[in-house]
């Protein structure tokens, strides 16, 4: 039997189901066998994510296709991301909603996060002040330091008002 999903390889895995057996090699098993055993068709994600698999190029890195990721819903390396980038991004913007990761912050809108990297880096820069005993810059750092310290102390850093 050649494997339902890929095509290529012979089945050497068999998943029964009402709709009728699927058959799947190892590397296909290895990656949609509880999809398939829960349900998933071997090309389900074609449908969810509207790729078109006719084109057969493959990444240069890891040798996988555009069908393999249509199969799958996972690309095999980093590199598939600049190989596929012009079918993958309308996929990832629909998933995500966005195609750039813009960083966490659970606490909104990141004037809190501001002062601290602020302190982190001006802690840094009295470090070196210090070890080249530039002690006026030393101390213009330290005041700085101390201010953010009583800002974010106080939480009047602009974030929202707790009322």
């Amino acid at each position: 039997m050649i494997c339902s999903n890929c095509k290529k390889n012979m089945a050497t895995h068999c998943i029964e189901r009402d709709s009728g057996d699927i058959f799947l090699c190892d590397d296909c098993f290895e990656r949609l066998g509880a999809a398939a055993e829960y349900g998933a068709e071997p090309d389900f994600f074609v449908s969810f994510l509207g790729i078109d698999d006719t084109k057969e190029r493959q990444c240069p890195v890891c040798g996988a296709t555009l069908s393999d990721y249509s199969a799958t819903g996972l690309v095999g390396c980093a590199h598939c991301y600049e190989a596929f980038g012009r079918e993958l991004l309308p996929s990832i913007r629909r998933i995500h909603g966005k195609t750039a990761h813009v960083g966490k912050h659970p606490l909104g809108d990141g004037k809190l996060f501001e002062l601290l990297d602020e302190r982190k880096r001006l802690r840094a820069e009295l470090e070196r002040a210090l070890k080249e005993k530039r002690m006026k810059d030393a101390e213009r750092l330290n005041r700085d330091i101390r201010e953010i310290s009583r800002i974010l102390y106080r939480g009047d850093f602009g974030g929202e008002e707790n009322e």
